[in-house]
């Protein structure tokens, strides 16, 4: 079993080695993913969750060489660059902790935490030693998404004013969408898609946010109903002195 102090890697010449803390489902769709890149780029080499089996069986599927059954086990292997992390929400805090304070880089799967403070912990702690810390927002590194906010840099789209998105997925019976101690909710799951669009297309901070919605029994935020699913309420902003559905941005 590899060990190894806190030091971060080396980055010897080669792939970007990849390790997985995580083996539910979005690590599977992430692996799915990475695989299709060039090897000679991006390799797996570990897997770690908190059932040793699981583990096992995620490396037996992907060809993963190492198997661990404590996250902080895939910490101290000295054969790891960065670590991407698909855990439920409650804990992204402490293993991101866990990670970058190993001098690991971590691609922290959406959202990056539960509220603005532990948000600001992980980003302290990624700048006190020095590693690399990002939020998994695919939907960034889109063609579309991309030529969009080239576009409205270029000017061709004039000055943006309102922006509003929808979203929206039958996800009644996803357990952690419901549960208030899983960090369930709409806005957590899907909200911060528009979120982040806004705030790319937009630019600056919000002057002020407001939300609507329904509740789940539970007590989490259940979206706006719109016939059966979740769907999250629509987010705008402007760049003036109006406002939209969710922010009000000048």
């Amino acid at each position: 079993t590899p060990s190894g102090g806190s030091e971060p890697p080396k980055n010897p010449p080669g792939p970007t080695r990849w390790g997985i803390c995580g083996a539910g489902a979005i690590s599977h769709d992430f692996v799915v993913a990475l695989k299709t890149l060039p090897r000679s780029e991006h390799e797996v080499v570990a897997v770690a969750a908190r059932d040793l089996g699981r583990a096992q069986e995620f490396a037996r599927r992907f060809g993963v060489p190492r198997a661990y059954g404590s996250y902080s086990e895939l910490a101290r292997d000295p054969g790891v660059d960065v670590v991407y992390v698909g855990v439920v929400n409650p804990a992204h805090l402490p293993t991101g902790r866990l990670f970058l304070a190993a001098g690991r880089a971590v691609l922290m799967e959406k959202p990056m935490a539960v509220g603005a403070r532990e948000v600001s912990e992980l980003v302290a702690t990624a700048r006190e030693r020095g590693v690399f810390l990002m939020e998994g927002f695919w939907t960034r590194f889109f063609p579309a998404w991309q030529r969009l906010r080239a576009l409205a840099a270029e000017g061709a789209l004039g000055t943006p004013l309102f922006f509003r998105g929808s979203l929206g997925f039958n996800l009644g019976g996803v357990e952690r969408l419901r549960e208030p101690a899983l960090a369930g909710g709409a806005l957590l799951d899907l909200g911060g898609y528009g979120i982040q669009m806004a705030l790319a297309l937009l630019g600056g901070t919000p002057r002020s946010l407001r939300a609507h919605g329904v509740l789940h029994p539970t007590g989490t935020d259940w979206g706006h109903w719109e016939g059966r699913g979740i769907s999250c309420s629509p987010l705008g902003g402007t760049a003036g002195t109006g406002r939209g559905a969710g922010g009000h941005w000048g």
